[in-house]
């Protein structure tokens, strides 16, 4: 696990009186499962990348889960995650707390954030912690957001990198802490339109 931040307070206090008074912490995060269902399945890797409001990373959280499940081949086949790479990970529980702490009071961004939701939801009220909202976290799909921005025939984590002409030659499989560096870059490039349709109205 790397929890290189763990800052944890809602809003971000500017003492200078600069522009960042009152923001909120800006998380991207993904997940990687043993399948799609929240009940049965369970996390296997998660990650999450805080950035500044100058969208430059701040800190990090990213650690790889026993999920105390077997993981079926062709879900192997998805993110090469295996059973035995995954036997001497830490279990879930003995990660919610730092993770809960990252996480909480921020504004948080994920490629199909309903997924991850889901699932970071029932992993903690399962362990016993405090689910996302409760947290007062925030929570944004990026993919939603690529949709209102641009028309693309695809709005897949890869579509959107192509059509921003992103490298993404290091991503050969699924992979929770390679698609959060690459959904900050993506988000980079989706928040620069946005900004350029805000000032044009």
């Amino acid at each position: 696990m790397n929890s290189a931040s763990t800052k944890c307070g809602q809003l971000l206090i500017d003492v200078d009186n600069k522009a960042t008074v009152n923001q909120r912490r800006l998380i991207f995060l993904d997940t990687e499962t043993t399948g799609l269902s929240r009940e049965r399945d369970r996390i296997c890797e998660v990650a999450a990348i805080e950035v500044n409001h100058n969208l430059e990373v701040v800190g990090q959280f990213h650690t790889y889960i026993n999920p105390r499940r077997n993981i079926p081949y062709f879900v192997t086949r998805i993110h090469g995650l295996t059973n035995q790479f995954l036997s001497d990970k830490p279990v879930f529980s003995s990660i919610a707390p730092d993770l809960a702490k990252f996480l909480e009071g921020a504004e948080l961004y994920a490629h199909n954030m309903p997924f991850d939701s889901s699932f970071l939801n029932s992993e903690f009220k399962r362990n016993g912690f405090p689910q996302l909202e409760e947290l007062d976290c925030s929570l944004h799909c990026t993919c939603m957001m690529a949709k209102k921005l641009i028309n693309n025939s695809s709005y897949s984590l890869n579509a959107l990198l192509d059509f921003f002409r992103i490298d993404r030659s290091n991503r050969k499989l699924h992979g929770a802490l390679i698609d959060t560096e690459l959904l900050v870059e993506l988000y980079k490039k989706m928040i620069s339109i946005q900004n350029q349709l805000d000032q044009n109205r």
